[in-house]
């Protein structure tokens, strides 16, 4: 039994491997034929679903077939499937086998158009001669190459707007926050300096020591609520700095004020080892977001069962450079995935909790700063980041 007769009614082809082109697709196939599939995908308007891309394909495609019924069918998230039948007859639901997309007609073929085969074209016919002549055959392989380009172009296309989405939702999330820290910086103020009055005044006048270690609490905590909110204004701030000597230690304890909600939360500890390291040549504020980009991913990636979040500094092996290496204890990353980590819009979070801009941007500033960044898996589990950054030139000014 051929690979042509396997795909007729009622039999599976001997091998799951998508279906190879035989021929040049210009061979046997009419010319005008190539010209209206190129017309109707060069009339595709770009916005266009993978379903409306699939429909003026096969509705083109169907206007040469006349006798032939043309269907797609598209796998999407969480197991659903999108099906889209082009035919010159009404779909036959009585004693209908669940396995065909054209039961109405007498044979039906089947050809992947994705490499790992999740998307697959269906052409049906009456007469399994017309499926097997050199024309059809020719037609079917010239269409899938288009199917498969547009639908992927379709998938690109559906990532970058809901991407695009989530970074204005961050944008005005962002606004929001900032207008409310503003808010909360009056009354902090006022709570510092009516606090302070009273410890002093309480001191003055020999007041109850548990009440005046009581109001050194609040005065601590208030200071450190206000310390917090104003340098997550300047944080939020777009930078005008220019690049001097930074503190790197300065900088990693910064981001990590900003992430010790998060840090707490999902049940991370914090294990520093900074060596004896001379400045930094760079910016503060990118320099932070780039340390709190990344153990926001460590507590993400240990939020199930906690961990250790391991910061180190060192002289690195390479002259004029400092060596940071970020540690967890998370789920890790799968080999085939770390060569991409990097890439835009890359994530292998489907919570919808990603964007897969966050260690682009990393990247992004640590090469603006003359460095490079390095990710590899560690054993038995987990994740560690290596960032390089140039050490200051003795004439920079500290910032």
């Amino acid at each position: 039994m051929n690979a042509k007769t396997a795909e007729r009614l009622g039999e599976q082809p001997a091998s799951e491997a998508p279906v190879s082109l035989r021929k040049p697709l210009t061979r046997d196939i009419p010319l005008e034929w190539v010209d209206d599939l190129l017309v109707a995908a060069s009339e595709i308007d770009p916005s266009s679903s993978v379903e409306q891309r699939a429909s003026s394909l096969l509705g083109a495609a169907t206007r040469m077939l006349t006798r032939c019924a043309l269907g797609v069918c598209l796998p999407g998230a969480a197991g659903a499937q999108a099906v889209v039948r082009v035919s010159p007859r009404p779909r036959r639901e009585e004693g209908r086998d669940p396995t065909r997309l054209f039961p109405e007609f007498a044979f039906e073929r089947v050809v992947s158009i994705e490499p790992e085969g999740r998307s697959t074209m269906h052409v049906a016919a009456d007469d399994s001669g017309l499926l097997e002549s050199a024309p059809v055959e020719a037609l079917v392989d010239r269409l899938v190459l288009l199917l498969g380009a547009s639908i992927r172009e379709a998938r690109a296309q559906e990532s970058l707007r809901s991407q695009i989405i989530q970074a204005e939702k961050l944008a005005s999330l962002g606004k929001i926050a900032a207008s409310v820290v503003h808010e909360l910086n009056n009354p902090l103020t006022s709570i510092l300096a009516y606090s302070e009055y009273l410890r002093r005044k309480g001191e003055r006048s020999g007041g109850d020591p548990s009440d005046l270690e009581r109001l050194a609490r609040i005065n601590e905590a208030a200071d450190r609520i206000l310390r917090f909110s104003r340098d997550l204004i300047a944080y939020s701030r777009p930078s005008a700095e220019r690049p001097g000597a930074v503190s790197l230690h300065d900088i990693i304890e910064r981001a990590l004020v900003f992430c010790e909600h998060l840090l707490d939360q999902t049940g991370v500890t914090v294990e520093k080892c900074f060596g004896e390291i001379p400045p930094v040549r760079g910016v503060i504020d990118p320099l932070t977001q780039v340390f709190v980009n990344l153990f926001t991913n460590a507590a993400h990636a240990m939020h199930e069962r906690g961990g250790c979040l391991s910061i180190a500094t060192a002289m690195s092996p390479q002259d004029g450079y400092i060596t940071v290496t970020i540690q967890d204890d998370g789920h890790g990353i799968e080999a085939a995935h770390l060569p991409r980590i990097f890439d835009p819009f890359f994530t292998t979070k489907t919570d919808g909790t990603g964007t897969g801009l966050g260690l682009c941007i990393v990247r992004n500033i640590v090469l603006s700063h003359g460095g490079a960044i390095r990710a590899n898996a560690r054993a038995p589990r987990g994740t560690a980041f290596h960032v390089d950054l140039p050490i200051a030139p003795p004439s920079s000014a500290r910032r």
